[in-house]
């Protein structure tokens, strides 16, 4: 069999893939599970193992339903079961549980409030006054029927209605007095202005620098702070109105002052898109707008993570048993797991005062520390993954797999299991193990092949870092 040039420079498979799903299963075709890439400055490019956890406080009981947390004025809030917590100790209890997780700002003046609401109720806290609320009670002008999200501009915090009694209405913004969320005159009647260019309801309520925005079921709209004398201080700046909407209210986030939801409108399908400085563009892929074709968005967590220079959008939609991540820096998606394969049970996330990330357990109770110095999550493994595209060095005649070479840290106790498929990702061989520890991991005589795809698994808590895969092969005649 004649020599391939490969003998003397072996080559690197691809690993650095975002998921290329052919359709809505994540069953076939490359992806990375549980790592992201990282490009360095000299271009050389590495795979990492997603950050882990580590129990930090349970402050309830266990099986608490998870429904948001937020750093505040020096404190940890959170709130499970429809109760509020302070640094894991219990502060005020009936809260609505019906909403779901919580969004969260906060006030200014001389008694700051932590204000927070779930679409169902709003709320207001502060160490002096206490609990307020619900807000609609303590003034009748706060509207009974809000979305999810609140918006802080100039001293006024305004919240979106979508509902007038029984009737869907387009989306209208109802701001505060200045400082003022929880007295009885604090929602003024005639504060307000109608999201109207397009008809369609109000989904979600953020901000963005110096702007209010209002997501929409098929569009968005931008408001700036005009400083109107009577009614609202805002007003709508046009030529800012997106024909993308939201299509869940619980995919949004803010990192580092960008947007980023899952938007649709009446002509195209669900998409992931961000916006910065009140431009947009669209961050799925095709492969991930495939998964979320169709999907069923009832149940929906977002949450956020920035750590070592990345910073991750990481969306879990619950009845696809699929949490997807976004890395901002690199551009790249990856999906993430529990140990047993499955979704990742965090509903939402926060930063506290050391600069420790907080993450919110979905059902237990629990908050956990989140960092990629953590190799596992709370003991649990984090099963690493890596498949690649189909491999076929720019030919179909045979190839015969001399060996295999794994350039990555030297790190004893590590291992890699490595897989092939010749059929398409139809079946995967039976593993063989690579020692990682070893000074030159090698994976010799490999077998024959026309085209072949890798997967590659790992399922320890020693450190790990890919840099590549090199193949020694030769090319046959047929």
């Amino acid at each position: 069999m004649p020599q391939q040039n490969t003998v003397a420079i072996p080559q690197r498979l691809p690993l650095i893939v975002g998921p290329e799903n052919r359709d809505n299963s994540t069953a076939k075709d490359s992806r990375l599970i549980n790592c992201f890439m990282e490009r360095d400055e000299a271009g050389e490019i590495n795979l990492y193992r997603r950050p882990g956890m580590l129990l930090w406080i349970n402050p309830g009981s266990m099986s608490q339903a998870g429904q948001g947390v937020y750093y505040w004025n020096g404190q940890v809030y959170s709130i499970f079961n429809g109760i509020l917590y302070k640094n894991g100790t219990q502060i005020a209890t009936g809260l609505d549980n019906a909403g779901g997780v919580y969004s969260f700002s906060s006030n200014m003046g001389a008694n700051p409030d932590l204000v927070f609401q779930n679409g169902n109720q709003g709320y207001a806290w502060n160490d002096t006054l206490g609990l307020a609320g619900p807000l609609h009670t303590l003034s009748p002008s706060y509207p009974q029927f809000t979305v999810k999200g609140l918006s802080y501009l100039d001293g006024t915090m305004y919240v979106c209605q979508h509902f007038f009694g029984t009737s869907i209405t387009p989306a209208v913004i109802w701001g505060s007095k200045i400082n003022d969320v929880r007295s009885a005159g604090a929602w003024d009647p005639l504060n307000f202005i109608t999201a109207q260019i397009t008809p369609d309801s109000g989904v979600y309520l953020a901000k963005q620098l110096v702007y209010v925005i209002c997501m929409k079921e098929w569009s968005t709209e931008v408001f700036f702070d005009a400083g109107n004398a009577t009614g609202s201080p805002l007003q709508n700046a046009t030529n800012a109105k997106l024909n993308y909407g939201c299509a869940s209210a619980d995919s949004v986030q803010s990192i580092n002052e960008v947007l980023l939801w899952i938007s649709t409108n009446r002509s195209a399908s669900n998409q992931i898109v961000l916006f910065d400085k009140l431009q947009m563009k669209v961050v799925s892929t095709k492969a991930i707008d495939r998964l979320l074709n169709q999907i069923d968005l009832t149940t929906v967590y977002s949450w956020q993570i920035k750590l070592n220079g990345h910073s991750f959008y990481v969306l879990t939609i619950k009845n696809a048993n699929l949490t997807l991540a976004y890395d901002l820096d690199q551009e790249m998606w990856s999906q993430w797991t529990d140990a047993n394969g499955n979704y990742v049970p965090i509903v939402a996330s926060t930063r506290d005062g050391a600069g420790n990330h907080i993450l919110q357990h979905e059902t237990n109770g629990n908050l956990y520390y989140g960092s990629s110095l953590y190799t596992t999550d709370n003991s649990a493994l984090i099963p690493i993954t890596i498949i690649t595209p189909e491999f076929d060095a720019n030919t179909r005649r045979r190839k015969q797999l001399g060996a295999m070479f794994f350039v990555g840290d030297q790190v004893s106790g590590s291992s890699l299991n490595v897989y092939v498929s010749d059929d398409n990702y139809q079946t995967w061989s039976q593993p063989r193990t690579v020692d990682l520890g070893q000074k030159l991991p090698t994976l010799p005589q490999c077998g024959t092949f026309h085209k072949r795809a890798f997967k590659f698994t790992k399922n320890d808590s020693a450190a790990w870092r890919l840099s590549a895969v090199e193949l020694q092969y030769d090319i046959g005649t047929l």
